[in-house]
């Protein structure tokens, strides 16, 4: 079994392309052309070819996650193909600065005072941002706008 059999799953329950290649897999939505990146990372001891650990990063509009497990990956994946997780990037002047993600459940309550508790921030911050937010569907995606 290869290390990437699991992502077959997906690819018959939503209808994906899949491409393969040693380190990296990418799942895309052939209609919408989203698709999601999922790189394995090898890091090694200085100078030795011994393996220290193994790192699975997953890519997805403008989120990236870090991962150790397959499962936990499989797991993400899932969360974004039903919009359950949704990336949310943050500008000044046009050029990002931060993001993350937030959860479907907080979309209908998508207040400047949530994002600010959420990340930390004042509200009179995070105002000077403008932010967007992508979701695999299309449905919960919101251009990049100043939310006031």
């Amino acid at each position: 079994m290869g290390k990437w059999d699991f992502l077959y799953e997906f690819i018959n329950e939503n209808e994906l392309g899949l491409t393969i290649d040693e380190n990296k897999a990418i799942l895309t939505d052939e209609k919408t052309g989203a698709h999601i990146d999922i790189y394995e990372e090898e890091y090694f001891l200085d100078n030795s070819q011994e393996k220290v650990f193994v790192e699975y990063i997953v890519c997805f509009a403008t989120q990236h996650r870090h991962f150790e497990d397959l499962s936990d990956v499989a797991e993400y994946i899932r969360m974004i193909l039903t919009d359950e997780v949704l990336p949310i990037e943050f500008y000044l002047h046009g050029e990002r600065r931060f993001g993350g993600e937030i959860k479907k459940t907080d979309y209908d309550g998508l207040t400047m005072e949530f994002l600010a508790g959420h990340y930390g921030y004042s509200v009179e911050y995070l105002s000077q941002f403008e932010y967007e937010v992508h979701s695999w569907s299309g449905r919960y995606n919101v251009e990049r706008q100043n939310h006031e």
